[in-house]
């Protein structure tokens, strides 16, 4: 596990397995890796909460799967938009291909700027982001 990672959720609940249903994917929800002093933490933004950090041991039950990015999570950034607000909306558009207008934040929006990939990555999905970033590292990017 290395700062960075991307790490992908694939929940319980009923909200979850529609996500995954409509996104036809094995994930719900993805946030950044932040190994801090030991720690493994999730940025992530999340809707309940908006942006917010949350230690990885206390998701274990939501079915984790890291994907290692090779990138620098610019931390800076990230945590300079701690408690921004979550947008449904925005979560809606990217299930249905799109990107957001900035209601607000949803997951692999978040997870794609932290990580630089903003504009290299189209899939604005958990699914889309592992996708874009798999297809990144055949290239040699």
């Amino acid at each position: 596990m290395q700062t960075g990672d991307l790490v992908l959720f694939r929940g319980h609940g009923p909200f979850a397995w529609l996500i995954r249903t409509w996104t036809r994917s094995a994930w719900a929800h993805c946030g950044v890796l932040w190994v801090c002093e030991g720690e493994a933490l999730v940025i992530e933004a999340r809707a309940s909460g908006g942006v917010s950090v949350h230690a990885l041991r206390n998701r274990e039950g939501d079915g984790v799967t890291l994907i290692p990015t090779g990138r620098t999570l610019n931390l800076p950034m990230a945590l300079r938009h701690l408690g921004d607000t979550y947008s449904v909306k925005d979560a809606i558009r990217a299930a249905l291909g799109e990107r957001g207008d900035h209601a607000g934040w949803e997951c692999a929006e978040f997870a794609a700027l932290t990580l630089g990939l903003d504009h290299e990555v189209k899939g604005w999905t958990p699914q889309g982001l592992a996708e874009g970033l798999v297809q990144l590292v055949c290239k040699g990017a």
